[in-house]
């Protein structure tokens, strides 16, 4: 008898272990989408929406030099996070165009070309109709 409880007490600890390691990697996988959605909604409230936001005042050609630097700050957090909804590749390759828009301008090129590359990467409706969460 004391085998078999023995071999009962063993099997518990695995499934003690296997559910402890199970609910820490939901809980990284949870508090690292938490972070995502936190980078992604502050380029949004920050830099991106409203007629006095950073971006608003780039495409009317009235931001500052800080303006535009913040703007740049912001837009390169969201390298690297993770597609809310839809495909990562295609999302990767907007923020991917967003940033190289914004680092041109940033880098002192304002020309109308620069202008509309940096418009066109960002285009909320683009990224918001594929890869925002309904």
């Amino acid at each position: 008898m004391p085998i078999f409880i023995d071999a009962i007490t063993t099997s518990m600890k695995r499934s003690l272990s296997s559910l402890a390691i199970l609910t820490l990697s939901a809980s990284a996988i949870f508090a690292a989408g938490d972070a995502n959605h936190e980078i992604i909604e502050k380029v949004m409230k920050e830099g991106m929406k409203g007629d006095s936001s950073p971006h608003a005042k780039l495409i009317a050609g009235t931001a500052t030099a800080d303006e535009v630097k913040t703007l740049t700050d912001l837009i390169h957090t969201m390298t690297g996070t993770k597609a809310p909804v839809g495909d990562q590749s295609n999302y990767d390759k907007k923020v991917a165009a967003l940033v190289a828009g914004i680092d041109a301008i940033q880098g002192g090129n304002k020309s109308p070309e620069a202008l509309a590359a940096y418009k066109e990467a960002a285009n909320c409706k683009g990224c918001h109709s594929a890869h925002k969460p309904k």
